[in-house]
């Protein structure tokens, strides 16, 4: 799963992040309605958390937007100080899928996701495909040929990210901030590492050995040629 994170609190936004990335969840931020729009216009995002205090214009503004959209709808979580009830009624009405205040309860707030995420009439548990692999995004369960591949978390989030590019070359700094968990620093090494024991596991299963194919002086990629 992918989520944005729209707050303009550098510490909220640091503490969400890492709490994000605790949870499994794949993430990006924004600190202002127009970083938000320059993310979705290019992302596909299974869930926006959208704070209504924003210093460019209000978060409801930004919501009512992309609910007029065609296309990819993600769902909208508004994390906000506003508790009137008048103010959560407006969130609803202008497309807000539920509504948190602040300060709130971090347990509290890991359910109402997993709640969201979890909606069946929404596209968010969509399989990402590529030759002989299936993955449903949040988990850590790929399907090679139909057979049920265990990976861990790391592993799980690079192939997820892998997966999304579509055999479009990803950078090595894209890859490590997807894998990042905001706790500590991950490097090169590690991202090597990982890559290493999930290149042995696809290959293990049935996959071409160059199923993933490093891209020198860039990073990495899934090979189309390899992905029969």
């Amino acid at each position: 799963m992918k989520l944005l994170v729209v707050e303009d609190d550098p510490s909220l936004q640091t503490a969400l992040l890492r709490l994000l990335a605790q949870w499994g969840y794949a993430t990006e931020q924004a600190s202002t309605a127009a970083e938000a729009l320059g993310w979705l216009e290019h992302e596909l995002f299974d869930l926006v958390l959208l704070d209504l205090g924003l210093p460019d214009r209000d978060g409801l503004s930004l919501c009512r937007q992309l609910r007029r959209r065609s296309g990819h709808q993600p769902l909208v979580l508004m994390l906000t100080a506003r508790d009137a009830r008048a103010d959560k009624m407006r969130g609803f009405e202008e497309g807000a899928d539920d509504y948190v205040v602040k300060p709130f309860d971090p347990e509290l707030l890991r359910v109402r996701l997993r709640a969201l995420l979890r909606r069946a009439h929404r596209p968010l548990q969509h399989a990402l495909e590529f030759g002989p692999l299936r993955l449903v995004a949040g988990q850590t369960s790929v399907a090679v040929n139909g057979e049920a591949l265990e990976l861990t978390r790391k592993e799980a989030l690079l192939l997820e990210q892998l997966l999304r590019a579509a055999g479009d070359s990803l950078s090595k700094g894209a890859l490590l901030h997807g894998i990042s968990d905001g706790r500590r620093e991950v490097g090169e090494d590690a991202l090597r590492a990982h890559m290493r024991n999930l290149r042995q596991k696809l290959t293990g299963a049935g996959c071409d050995p160059n199923l993933i194919e490093t891209v020198y002086g860039v990073g990495y990629r899934l090979n189309p040629t390899a992905s029969s």
